[in-house]
């Protein structure tokens, strides 16, 4: 590369970790006052490790390089799952196009730019240029691939009906109150025995309130059911529906 080329790449890093800084300040935001589970903590020292990255860049201090690289590479980690979501399930939200898309597609864009600057004087640096554009987009790739075949936790309100013959109708809402259902007619003893334990027994029929059940995914198709738990009780053994088995209304499973 000439000296020429360096500085207007050098330029580009230094402008496009300036959009990931701007574009992921209201992450980090969201982040300190609400929390996101584990990563909490991570999230939280990303943005200033790449603010101070992005000043050794200025400074053509080559260790910011380094830094950018591998701050890049934790926020495409993390954004990952949000943003596969976000691209099947809400991609209309202008929103998050440009408070969750746009600082992702900078970090993918950082990583084969950070690594062919730091590259540049290697004999091998074709080779990890390539890699490098490669493992960007195949980030990006997976975020969608991943929901080809994804499973979603959730909670609903079920109301059992279990008549004479043992045959058990699941009147399944999203809450208690709400006028949406579907219905599951199924027949198995284990499930009987478990509902009349753990369930809240009420003129005919059994309440099994929080019921946590595993939702498995096409992309945006419903593929199955599954019932996990009855409150903090562990179905033994889970029993899983298809779709065409739930009869009414199941758009509210939408994750």
């Amino acid at each position: 590369m000439t000296e020429q080329e360096i500085k207007k790449l050098r330029l580009i890093i230094i402008l496009t970790s300036i959009v990931g800084l701007l574009s992921s300040f209201s992450i980090t935001v969201t982040t300190f006052a609400y929390g996101i589970g584990d990563n909490t903590l991570f999230i939280l020292l990303l943005f200033p490790t790449l603010f101070i990255s992005t000043i050794l860049e200025i400074a053509k201090i080559r260790v910011g390089f380094f830094l950018t690289l591998l701050t890049a590479l934790a926020y495409a980690y993390i954004l990952t799952s949000e943003v596969g979501y976000f691209l099947v399930f809400n991609f209309g939200n202008a929103v998050l196009l440009l408070v969750l898309l746009l600082p992702y597609i900078a970090f993918l864009t950082l990583i084969p730019l950070t690594t062919t600057y730091l590259t540049k004087n290697l004999k091998q640096k074709k080779g990890f240029q390539i890699s490098s554009i490669v493992l960007a987009i195949g980030i990006f790739t997976f975020s969608i691939a991943d929901r080809q075949n994804k499973n979603y936790y959730d909670n609903i309100f079920i109301d059992a009906e279990i008549n004479a013959q043992s045959q058990i109708i699941l009147n399944c809402k999203p809450s208690f109150g709400d006028s949406r259902n579907f219905i599951i007619t199924t027949k198995s003893k284990e499930l009987e025995e478990q509902i009349k334990k753990y369930g809240e027994y009420y003129q005919g029929s059994y309440f099994l309130q929080n019921t946590t059940i595993i939702k498995n995914f096409n992309f945006t198709k419903l593929k199955s059911i599954t019932v996990r738990k009855f409150g903090d009780h562990k179905l033994s053994p889970k029993l899983t529906w298809t779709k065409n088995e739930l009869n009414g209304d199941t758009d509210f499973l939408t994750p």
